[in-house]
């Protein structure tokens, strides 16, 4: 299964380079910069950051040595 980038995802939901960038507070060139990236190698806040401006959030789930598992939490921004 090959791994949808930051790119894809901001270029399906139809938002430009230039609203991510504002969010983010970088330039278009930076944001270019983050979707070069994999997502695994982009830091956890720079993610939800960067998903929150295209509508998107992260959801965090935790898997125990038991086999259970504990909701992080959900950040939804925007």
């Amino acid at each position: 299964m090959r791994e949808l980038t930051l790119g894809e995802i901001r270029k399906q939901h139809r938002v430009k380079q230039e609203v991510v960038a504002m969010a983010l507070c970088v330039t278009a060139s930076g944001v270019s910069k983050l979707e070069s990236k994999r997502i695994q190698d982009v830091p956890l806040h720079r993610a939800s950051a960067y998903l929150a401006a295209v509508g998107g959030s992260i959801k965090i789930e935790m898997t125990l040595p038991d086999g259970s598992t504990v909701n992080v939490g959900e950040n939804t921004l925007g």
